[in-house]
């Protein structure tokens, strides 16, 4: 079979390595695979097997490339301004169309038997765009329990008569109650994780990295922006240091927007010779290992990539309750590793937790870890989605 897997970049993020998986476990499961990315940013990414065809269609320099494109960018652009979150619904109707001429060409030989769109992101630029053999994949959440007028028309264009797929219980439900309160109809509405390759993420957990430090630390990894909620994760570690006398460092891997305002909240509590910022990792997997615990504040997660991969690192974990699908992961003795949204429980907790040994939940990440075997979850995608369509 030839499956189509469509993401909007190959920056370094969950989607895009979610793509980067889906379309190397399809290979791997015998099919043909093609990655289908939109950005023109440098590629931070890619698909570990070379036989996946990686296809570039830059479509917002497709569209800014002739006069009447430019002109429709620019009534996108006024249309933003009167009617704030609408420059992705206009422009969307033009690079749909884009879109779907450079999708004919990819098909003049072959036709693809399933097509995946990952990420509202992607959804966006090429949401007219509503082919019978597509299913749009869902995993973000968002606390809002109302709808804007804006958000309805927003859903109908993204969601409305077409197959949506969450990579989560918890994203599923919160869909089930966004196109209920919305009035949207969707074909189908079911759940299917992501493939993971637990070996790979193992044997670069392994590399030698000389500046990870020999003394213990607690982790937080992500994007330094407020969804992530690292302001959190240093009040939390404050009061490590203060009520329980704490001497790991903490350690923040990733880049930013919120950088400058977290280094100066640290400063503000005197505790910046005890944090230490690394920036972007390419390989974050030793630094996840080496942890004596990872720590997960984030306001809202559909499935964490980065909560898999740290039981493949084998290191201990907590997160703290949000709306998404990382709670249906904490089971076993995992299940009392959850924290309420307040630094006085979560530093209760990590005292806890770093109390028991590493091994202690071993078997429990082994457990979880087999729900995301990449040729049960390639069948599974087969079957729900090609086989049910051709009545096999």
């Amino acid at each position: 079979m030839r499956i189509a897997v469509i993401v909007r970049s190959l920056k370094y993020g969950g989607m895009e390595r979610a793509a980067c998986n889906q379309s190397d476990a399809f290979y791997l499961a015998g099919h043909e695979a093609d990655l289908i990315y939109f950005s023109n940013k440098e590629k931070n990414i890619m698909p570990n097997q070379k036989a996946v065809n990686v296809i570039q269609i830059d479509l917002n320099s497709m569209m800014k490339s002739s006069l009447i494109g430019r002109s429709w960018d620019i009534i996108s652009k006024l249309s933003n301004m009167i009617l704030r979150k609408t420059y992705p619904v206009v422009s969307g109707i033009y690079t749909s169309k884009i879109f779907e001429e450079k999708f004919k060409e990819l098909e003049k030989n072959k036709k693809y038997d399933l097509i995946l769109i990952r990420g509202q992101g992607t959804f966006e630029q090429i949401w007219r765009f509503k082919d019978k053999r597509s299913v749009r994949i869902c995993v973000n959440v968002s606390k809002k329990n109302y709808s804007t007028f804006i958000d309805k028309i927003m859903s109908r264009c993204y969601y409305n008569n077409v197959k949506v797929n969450c990579n989560s219980e918890g994203s599923r439900e919160f869909y089930v109650e966004k196109f209920k309160r919305e009035n949207i109809d969707v074909i189908s509405l079911d759940t299917i994780k992501n493939p993971f390759f637990t070996q790979k993420v193992i044997d670069l957990s392994k590399e030698k990295n000389n500046k990870i430090p020999n003394t213990p630390y607690i982790l937080g990894l992500g994007r330094l922006v407020k969804t992530k909620n690292f302001g959190l994760l240093i009040d939390s570690y404050y009061e490590l240091k203060t009520k329980y006398n704490l001497m790991h460092k903490l350690i923040l891997v990733g880049d930013g927007d919120d950088k400058a305002i977290l280094e100066e909240k640290c400063k503000f509590l005197n505790i910046i010779d005890d944090v230490i910022f690394t920036g972007y990792q390419s390989n974050p997997y030793p630094w996840i290992k080496n942890s004596e615990i990872i720590v997960f504040t984030s306001k809202k997660e559909g499935l964490s990539n980065v909560l898999i991969e740290s039981m493949c690192c084998k290191t201990r974990i907590l997160i703290t309750k949000s709306p998404g699908g990382m709670l249906e992961m904490m089971q076993g003795n995992l299940s009392n590793n959850i924290a309420e949204n307040n630094k006085d429980d979560i530093a209760l907790k990590i005292n806890n937790i770093l109390n028991k040994e590493k091994e202690f939940y071993y078997s429990d990440y082994e457990k979880l870890l087999s729900l995301f075997n990449p040729s049960e979850v390639v069948k599974k995608w087969i079957d729900m989605y090609v086989k049910k369509d051709l009545n096999v």
